[in-house]
């Protein structure tokens, strides 16, 4: 219905409105079609306005009046003359809204791509009002433009964007935002992705947690834009004969245990150029799960000598994360009812007991709990000289 709508009889309408039109909710909206000479008794004006919502409604007036604007009222409003007939002898339309962000210069949002280190003369953004619609400048508090880099806002200086030498600190989000007096804000959005070496995400997870059993990923925090190769330098301890992984920038563990925690380096390397650009990185993969045991002493049951005549310190051979409380009992206990709790340390401190025979055997219980278990361990002393 819009589309040819100029090209019946150009110029019987006057026409000086722009292609669209901001009004304000609640703002009473009155605009009239002129024509460039009286009208004949065989013609009339009407206006047309189609909403948004599917709703047409029809105005046979020479003014079109809205008292109070809402969302509702938000469409294509149309200007036709028509004789008798109903044949529509010129018409004409704009697009009415209330929405703050076709205030904004609506060449300012796009995506550009460019290499680290080059100029982008071509890309020349200003942050105003879109020259296309009709709007009343006392509605508007300002014009500004903010840059949003990894979760990080920061308003800019200028309402002007160009860029030179680009690095990758200049990758991010612009926002062109307008802002009303009424609080209402309109934006339009333009993205920078700059390409080049390998960098750093900062928004990426670097402490990662895991339960014991559950398989996960780890996601190397470095990107490039050029081809690179990525190696994972696990820990030692947790993949026998294998200190890395290469190929992929990413990590797949399968049915974790305790001995997957710990420091993961990813390294990134690119061959572009002269020389080779290399970037590492590293991941620490916190591991969940009940009490185990560790070294030194990794059985339920120890023995140990130690001498009556000094103190003696004696530690919990049980880890566990999350931390677990830990409790020594006197006696070979199994379940706890009533025992006195003679330390709530991992360490315990054998007096100095000069009455105990050579030979004689003192025993102790170490439980170690956490919110994923429970485990003991038992110490048997003998006292020698």
């Amino acid at each position: 219905m819009v589309s040819g709508m100029n090209s019946i009889i150009a110029g019987f309408i006057i026409w000086d409105f722009k292609p669209k039109q901001f009004v304000q909710t609640g703002s009473r909206f009155e605009q009239t079609c002129e024509t460039n000479r009286p009208l004949t008794n065989d013609e009339h004006i009407s206006w047309i306005l189609y909403n948004y919502n599917g709703e047409i409604h029809t105005f046979d007036n020479a003014s079109l009046i809205i008292d109070s604007f809402d969302i509702n009222n938000e469409g294509i409003a149309i200007c036709q003359i028509k004789d008798n007939s109903e044949i529509i002898i010129d018409e004409k339309f704009f697009f009415i809204t209330n929405d703050p962000s076709e205030l904004v210069d609506s060449h300012f949002e796009g995506y550009e791509q460019t290499l680290i280190d080059t100029d982008i003369n071509y890309t020349d953004r200003q942050c105003g009002p879109d020259m296309n619609i009709n709007y009343t400048k006392e509605d508007i508090a300002d014009f500004h433009i903010d840059f949003i880099q990894h979760y990080e806002r920061v308003r800019q200086h200028s309402n002007h964007i160009k860029f030179q030498n680009v690095k990758h600190d200049n990758e991010g989000y612009y926002e062109c935002i307008v802002r009303l007096h009424n609080g209402l804000v309109g934006v339009q959005v333009f993205f920078l992705s700059v390409g080049g070496g390998p960098r750093q995400i900062s928004n990426r997870e670097t402490h990662i947690y895991s339960e014991i059993n559950d398989s996960i990923t780890l996601l190397c925090p470095i990107f490039s834009a050029l081809p690179a190769r990525f190696t994972f330098l696990m820990p030692n301890k947790a993949i026998p004969d294998t200190s890395s992984l290469t190929r992929y920038d990413y990590l797949r563990i399968k049915h974790v245990s305790n001995l997957h925690s710990g420091v993961y380096i990813c390294r990134v390397t690119t061959n572009g150029g002269n020389e080779g650009y290399s970037l590492k990185s590293s991941l620490y993969l916190d591991v969940y799960g009940p009490p185990e045991y560790a070294e030194p002493y990794k059985n339920e049951y120890v023995f140990l000598f130690i001498k009556k005549d000094i103190d003696s310190v004696v530690r919990c051979s049980i880890n566990a994360n999350p931390m677990p409380n830990y409790q020594w009992l006197s006696g070979d206990v199994q379940i706890l009812e009533n025992e006195e709790n003679l330390s709530d340390k991992s360490d315990y401190i054998i007096a100095t007991n000069n009455d105990a025979a050579v030979g004689s055997n003192k025993t102790m219980t170490c439980m170690a709990k956490n919110n994923r278990g429970v485990k003991r361990q038992v110490f048997t002393f003998q006292f020698t000289n």
